[in-house]
């Protein structure tokens, strides 16, 4: 049976929040999939806890509005999902938080989030040059890679609503792993992120979530992630 676990604390007020339950809401109504989905609160993530609260998940996604009540928690279970191979996706602060993970977890360095450590000197999430809060981007995949498939298309615009992103000071420590960085904007920031070992993992700055409410059409990135999780 699929169970889809969205990591984060539910608002409705958020309308990430709601084009995340009008997606699935969407893909059920199309007789896809049945897709049942729990939120799992941040906080309530512990190591103690992690495997029993995480373990029935067949999909793991990281949803926006940090910071987190824990990002500890959330950290926990991205880590969960990339180590047990768990169809996972995160978006914006999801994204964010990936990055954290990897750079913690595989490249075994100290990773800082600026908005939750505000002196650090070299954060590998940093506030943007440009709010994109409540802002619309072009994004450009890496020609022929799978996450370009994904997508549909080699360019899209996307639906953003951050302050934070990728430090670049950081690309070089990503070079030769097991991330990639598979989409950009048109002055060559990171926008997603994959790890193509995985059977599905994928981070993404903007919010795809949004498309359901902008558009009424479930994003293909969430359509494929879903699929995978079922």
């Amino acid at each position: 049976m699929s169970l889809i676990l969205l990591v984060g604390e539910r608002n409705l007020a958020h309308r990430a929040h709601q084009g995340i339950e009008a997606s699935l809401a969407a893909v059920r109504a199309a007789g896809a999939s049945n897709l049942p989905f729990a939120w799992v609160g941040t906080a309530d993530l512990t190591p103690e806890s992690r495997a029993e609260m995480l373990g029935a998940a067949t999909g793991i996604w990281c949803v926006p509005a940090s910071p987190y009540a824990s990002a500890a928690g959330a950290l926990l279970a991205i880590r969960f999902a990339r180590e047990n191979r768990i169809p996972f996706l995160g978006t914006c602060g999801g994204f964010q938080h990936a990055l954290l993970e990897f750079t913690q977890n595989v490249l075994h360095r100290r990773a800082e989030h600026a908005e939750e450590s505000p002196a650090a000197e070299n954060p590998v999430v940093q506030p943007l040059s440009c709010s994109l809060a409540g802002k619309t981007g072009r994004i450009i995949a890496v020609p022929g890679s799978g996450f370009e498939r994904l997508l549909g298309a080699s360019e899209t615009r996307e639906e953003f609503n951050c302050n934070y992103g990728f430090n670049p000071a950081w690309e070089n420590a990503f070079q030769n792993t097991a991330l990639e960085f598979v989409a950009r904007d048109e002055l060559g920031q990171v926008r997603a992120i994959q790890i193509k070992s995985h059977p599905f993992f994928v981070g993404t700055l903007f919010q795809p979530e949004r498309k359901i409410l902008s558009a009424g059409a479930v994003h293909p990135l969430i359509s494929a992630f879903l699929d995978r999780a079922s």
